[in-house]
């Protein structure tokens, strides 16, 4: 049987020790690479959680390797994991559910240096908080050496999956102020809540707007529809891309940055406040499989 090295984020939510707890039932593990940030350590559950991990260590036999980063001090994470993934195995198993997408972007950047293809697996919640999610919003920046290859003599597409904080997608749509704007909206209504994440149609009267519709958890597909844009746009447009919605997301963001020869701007609006009941509950139907970094 295949063993696996997880790599993960501690986090607070309901979803973190209940998906570690799943996977531990249908995978083997014989590591765990557990990715903190500690200006985020005080918030609630999350001692208890790492407590129950090295509880979960003893039951299953697996051991655990520490990475101490920094939420707003992304030059300072870059250097860490970069020395951090300077052996890198072919058996990680990502669980992205509570990885930013900043550090996900990263980690693949170091990762697909020496391997083809990595695994995945995320876990939805059962509901988001009706409350704020995140607030007080950091300017949007782009992610170290994905700043894309940019023409002065043409004009910024921004490309959009939004989540539920529509102040941050005023916020990058305000700093970045795009000559158009390409808005992929998840169809469905995964969660009870889901109709917080419509009010974006107010750009179509502010911007040029086009809206599109994606199933974000079908990355291939998701992928295929963000490059094919990609290419419609590209002789006239240079292209920046926010992923906003599911973490999935921020898969498909990635393989199209690679179709794109690294063209393409990877953009992050990084929170400073999130909610600590952000969501609750888990769905045990994860999403689960390859992602290729070639």
């Amino acid at each position: 049987m295949k063993k696996y090295n997880l790599v993960t984020v501690l986090g607070w939510e309901d979803r973190f020790l209940l998906g570690l707890k799943i996977i531990l039932k249908e995978f083997t593990l014989q590591s765990i690479v557990i990715i903190q940030f500690e200006d985020y350590l005080s918030m609630e559950n999350m001692k208890t959680n790492y407590d129950e991990i090295l509880n979960l260590s003893k039951e299953y036999g697996f051991t655990i390797s520490n990475i101490k980063l920094e939420y707003n001090d992304s030059i300072r994470n870059w250097n860490i994991l970069e020395e951090f993934f300077i052996e890198v195995k072919d058996d990680y198993l990502f669980n992205i559910t509570t990885i930013p997408r900043e550090t996900i972007w990263t980690l693949f950047f170091f990762l697909k240096r020496k391997v083809k293809m990595l695994n995945y697996i995320y876990f939805r919640p059962q509901e988001y908080c009706s409350d704020w999610l995140t607030k007080n919003h950091r300017l949007p920046r782009l992610l170290f050496k994905h700043s894309g290859l940019f023409d002065l003599t043409k004009k910024l597409s921004l490309f959009v999956i939004p989540g539920f904080d529509n102040s941050r997608l005023e916020q990058l749509v305000d700093y970045y102020e795009p000559s158009k704007i390409v808005i992929f909206y998840q169809k469905g209504n995964y969660f009870s809540d889901g109709e917080r994440d419509t009010t974006f149609y107010t750009f179509v009267s502010r911007y040029d707007c086009e809206i599109i519709e994606i199933d974000t958890y079908e990355i291939d597909d998701t992928s295929k529809v963000i490059f094919e844009q990609f290419e419609q746009h590209r002789d006239e447009y240079n292209v920046i891309i926010d992923s906003q919605g599911p973490k999935v997301s921020a898969l498909s963001v990635y393989d199209a940055y690679l179709k794109s020869e690294s063209t393409i701007g990877l953009a992050y609006v990084a929170a400073k406040d999130f909610n600590s009941m952000y969501s609750k509950g888990i769905d045990e139907n994860y999403v689960f499989g390859e992602f290729s970094l070639i």
